[in-house]
């Protein structure tokens, strides 16, 4: 008769199971709105038969697994297109902010501000001694520095900002990854214990979800239940370790942060790929932060000027003409707003070479030169390149190498070949030194019998060759030599290398822009006459002695507080506009060369708003495409993830009824058996 009492193993078996699948049920309908949630589903299998003696009795059901509803594939996806999103909404957002700064192409912005500076000394040509115009031309002056410094502190401002949203989000991913190392824990403890803790994983996926958007992340699922996480090849989450991200400034003096592995022997930095922290990172600018960065913008006008003197093939008037006009050369320099180093290298007699820095002590270095020439043939141009290249140059600076000689590349009568020449250049253009050559115009194109000319030194360093014979006007020399090397500099901080920073790029070519401006209004404003007839004075001035002028370190010369002191004529000629009108004209002026392109200051400026609008379209673009890929991503995977309460309606359903069914045959059990009990043994 006992064997009857399996009826009801069955059954309670069935019970259990359904009830527990109900539970499941209602679990997953109470969190229909929660973030992240997998809904769970039972899985019921035949418990395993038993044998007693010849009797094989079936158990009825188990619950083998309360199984998680997720796609991984899916989730990958997700992660992927949710990085790409938060990369180029980052990107988005900057660029927005930067043109609200610019104010462009409202009529309140630079371009209007750049006109009626322009305008006003257009007027002041028409009437060059009107104290009413001159003070519209310092009024006109004034709001545009205004503008300009306003500008300036805004950009600074934001740049900031977005330095410090970066190491928010830094901090944010250690708190995530400190979670995840947590929920690790927790998991392989009830993994352990043969328990599948569903919820947790759902809190450890939902973490990587936000993870994913901040940085490109790798996960790493192990047999124990655990996950890695993986950042640019370093593991920031192993089992229950966690490995922090420092916000670390990314130069010597710079307070610009960038995100590096926390190591006791020193701070690593990490390639986070895409994702938010990136995107802010271009958005900022991967440069310095430090003052006075040629990487964030200020304009490069240092020229570190080598004089190489031949002293061998040259006679004694061809060095007292290089003498008496060493110090136009640095006049001119000046008046064009080049901060100049000078360096002397002697070279091509039996005497040995010297090199020397004498900084700006352009007196020095011209009691340097030797007043009469040393014929030997000792040392040659090999000797300059050794020592130009031994030399300690200013990080950044412009480099130039100006050769005055009356001979071929070597001069000593030994040929200088190809490989020879060839390593020259190498040389030079290693420690990037442009190289100029004044010498006889027979020496340019071809040297000594067999040798090259200095033409190809010179065209392949980026110099050029200047014409010096006996008749060389060499006031007008050097002159053409102060004027190119401005011209190089000028080149050099209107161009932006291709890349993918947004404000430094914008502001580097704002600061080359205005600094040019603002040193071709001071050259002409130099050159001419005040209306009491003494020489005028610079115009703009920087703030900062000690800092180029540009956004924030610009402001109009104190001497111009007195209107008398505006030049506008060459001469104190009465009528005479030459400087005004010059300046004027400067609108027009192609002064701009960088990037392949010769423009003029308002086209250039144009450009700059024309590609920080490409910029801002293709961010744009490019944030919405992700985002409805996001939206399909994550759509696609609720459909395996996600509550649908009819599906859940039809499981409780079909539970329900389950449930009932083995409660009747447990009633059925019942009754079978009370009636063999006690009705059969009562007869």
């Amino acid at each position: 008769m006992s064997i009857s009492f399996f009826g009801f193993d069955t059954a309670i078996s069935g019970l259990s199971a359904n009830q527990k699948a109900l539970e499941v049920t209602g679990h997953n309908v109470a969190n229909l709105g929660t973030p992240g949630y997998s809904r769970q589903n039972a899985i019921m299998a035949s418990s395993a038969t038993k044998i007693y003696g010849n009797w094989h009795v079936e158990m009825g059901v188990d619950i083998q697994q309360i199984r998680q509803i997720r796609h991984t594939f899916n989730d990958n996806i997700y992660r992927n297109e949710s990085n790409n999103l938060g990369y180029w909404e980052s990107r988005y957002k900057a660029v927005t902010d930067l043109e609200s700064i610019l104010g462009e192409p409202m009529q309140q912005g630079f371009q209007v501000a750049l006109n009626n500076f322009w305008d006003a000394f257009q007027e002041l040509s028409k009437a060059p001694e009107s104290l009413t115009i001159r003070a519209l031309v310092k009024q006109r002056a004034d709001s545009l520095v205004n503008y300009l410094n306003q500008v300036g502190s805004q950009i600074n401002k934001l740049q900031n900002d977005l330095n410090t949203e970066i190491k928010a989000r830094i901090d944010e991913v250690n708190d995530i990854t400190e979670k995840l190392a947590a929920l690790n824990v927790k998991i392989m403890s009830a993994e352990a214990a043969g328990n599948l803790p569903n919820d947790y994983y759902d809190q450890r996926n939902e973490l990587c979800d936000r993870l994913s958007k901040l940085v490109k992340v790798e996960t790493w699922e192990t047999r124990d239940g655990s996950m890695d996480i993986l950042v640019g090849g370093y593991f920031l989450v192993s089992k229950g370790e966690q490995k922090r991200l420092v916000a670390a400034p990314n130069e010597a003096l710079s307070h610009f942060y960038t995100p590096m592995v926390e190591y006791t022997e020193g701070n690593i930095p990490i390639d986070v790929g895409q994702g938010i922290i990136k995107g802010l990172m271009e958005a900022r600018g991967e440069v310095s932060g430090a003052k006075g960065s040629y990487d964030n913008g200020s304009p490069n006008i240092t020229g570190d000027i080598t004089i190489a003197v031949d002293v061998s093939n040259t006679s004694a008037d061809y060095l007292s003409n290089v003498k008496a006009n060493i110090a136009t050369l640095v006049e001119d320099l000046k008046v064009r707003g080049i901060d100049y180093n000078l360096r002397l290298v002697t070279f091509g007699g039996d005497e040995p070479v010297t090199n020397a820095n004498f900084g700006k002590n352009a007196d020095a270095l011209i009691a340097a030169i030797p007043d009469t020439p040393n014929a030997g043939t000792s040392n040659d141009f090999a000797d300059v390149v050794n020592a130009v290249n031994s030399n300690s140059y200013a990080e950044g600076a412009n480099k130039y190498l100006m050769v005055f000689t009356g001979e071929s590349i070597n001069g000593n009568g030994e040929i200088a070949d190809d490989i020879t020449i060839s390593e020259y250049i190498s040389i030079l253009n290693k420690n990037g030194i442009a190289v100029s050559v004044a010498t006889d115009p027979i020496y340019h194109n071809e040297g000594d019998a067999g040798e090259r000319g200095w033409n190809i030194i010179a065209e392949r360093t980026g110099g050029k060759l200047y014409s010096s014979t006996a008749d060389t006007d060499f006031d007008i020399l050097v002159k053409s030599i102060s004027s190119d090397i401005n011209k190089d500099i000028n080149t050099k901080i209107a161009s932006v290398p291709d890349n993918l920073n947004i404000i430094s790029s914008v502001r580097k070519q704002l600061n080359a822009l205005i600094n040019i401006m603002a040193r071709e209004v001071n050259r002409l404003h130099l050159s001419g006459k005040t209306l009491t007839g003494s020489d005028g004075g610079f115009f703009f001035e920087p703030i900062e002695p000690n800092l180029p002028i540009e956004l924030g370190n610009i402001k109009i010369s104190d001497a111009l507080r007195d209107l008398n002191n505006i030049a506008a004529s060459s001469s104190d000629a009465n009528g005479d506009n030459k400087i005004a009108l010059a300046i004027a004209n400067l609108r027009n002026s192609n002064l701009m060369t960088g990037n392949k392109k010769i423009l003029s200051l308002d086209t250039y400026y144009q450009n700059i708003i024309m590609d920080l609008g490409n910029k801002g379209y293709e961010a744009g673009t490019m944030a919405e495409s992700y985002r409805n890929l996001v939206t399909q991503a994550d759509a696609n995977r609720q459909s395996v993830m996600g509550v649908s309460l009819d599906e859940e309606m039809t499981n409780m359903i079909k539970y329900k009824f389950a449930y009932n069914a083995n409660a009747k045959v447990i009633d059925a059990v019942n009754q079978m058996l009370e009636t063999i009990m006690f009705r059969m043994g009562a007869s």
